[in-house]
C-alpha cells in the first residue's frame, strides 16, 4: 500500500465552530482520514470528528515526549520558519504537524508561541510566505507530494464573496487561497455557512448518520 506522510492538526482553538469543522471535514476529503490525525482534541468532540480523522486528547507535545511521534520524523509547518518546505524534506518525514488555527489578519504567529517553541528540536519550514487556510495547507501538502514541486499551484490572497439574498452582503477571507481550474479552493459548505449561519443539510445528515 502507498504511503504517505500523516499530517498532525493540532487542534488549538477553544470550540470545535461551524467553519472549522467544515475545514477539518475538508482536510480529510483532500487527504484521505487514514493519513490525518487530529490532536490536543477534547473528548466530547471525538465522535463527531472521528468521522474524518484519527482523534486524541494528547497534544503533540505530549505524543513527542512518549515517543508515539519520532522526534527525527516529525516536521511542523510554521509560517514563522525562514526555510521553505520541499518535497524532498516532505517526502521523508512520517509526520507533519500543523496549526489547527482559525487564522487572523495580520497573523499573531500563534503557531510559533503555542507549537514550534514547545516543540525543542523539531524543525519547522513555511510553505510561502501568505498564511493559508487549514485546508488550504493540506491541500498544498497534497499538491506538492503528487507534484513533488510547488511549481503549478496558483492561488489568489484574499477572496471576497458576494451575497444577493435575502439582502446584499460580503464577506472578505483574507487568506491565501490554492486556485482549482481559475476558482478559489474554499471548505464545502462554507460559502453556504457564511451565508446562512448554519451547515448545510447535507453536512448535517452525515455527522448525525451513525
Amino acid at each position: 500500500m502507498p504511503t504517505k506522510p500523516v499530517i498532525v492538526i493540532e487542534h488549538l482553538e477553544p470550540e470545535i465552530s461551524p467553519w472549522l469543522l467544515l475545514e477539518y471535514r475538508h482536510c480529510s476529503k483532500i487527504y484521505g482520514k487514514d493519513f490525518l490525525f487530529i490532536t490536543n482534541l477534547p473528548t466530547k468532540y471525538h465522535k463527531l470528528l472521528g468521522k474524518y480523522a484519527n482523534v486524541l486528547e494528547k497534544s503533540v507535545k505530549a505524543l513527542i515526549s512518549e515517543n508515539v511521534l519520532e522526534k527525527e520524523a516529525t516536521i511542523i509547518l510554521d509560517p514563522r520558519s525562514s526555510v521553505k518546505l520541499d518535497f524532498s524534506t516532505l517526502n521523508s518525514a512520517k509526520y507533519v504537524i500543523v496549526g489547527g488555527i482559525l487564522g487572523e489578519h495580520p497573523p499573531k504567529g500563534r503557531t510559533y508561541e503555542l507549537i514550534t517553541k514547545e516543540l525543542k528540536g523539531v524543525k519547522s519550514f513555511n510553505i510561502g510566505d501568505g498564511q493559508f487556510s487549514i485546508d488550504g495547507t493540506v491541500y498544498y501538502i497534497n499538491h506538492l507530494l503528487n507534484n513533488k514541486t510547488d511549481e503549478g499551484l496558483s492561488f489568489v490572497d484574499g477572496v471576497t464573496i458576494e451575497y444577493f439574498e435575502p439582502v446584499y452582503f460580503s464577506v472578505n477571507l483574507p487568506f491565501r487561497y490554492p486556485l482549482e481550474n481559475g476558482e478559489p479552493v474554499i471548505a464545502p459548505g462554507l460559502k453556504y455557512y457564511l451565508q446562512y449561519r448554519r451547515l448545510p443539510e447535507e453536512v448535517w445528515r452525515e455527522i448525525n448518520d451513525p
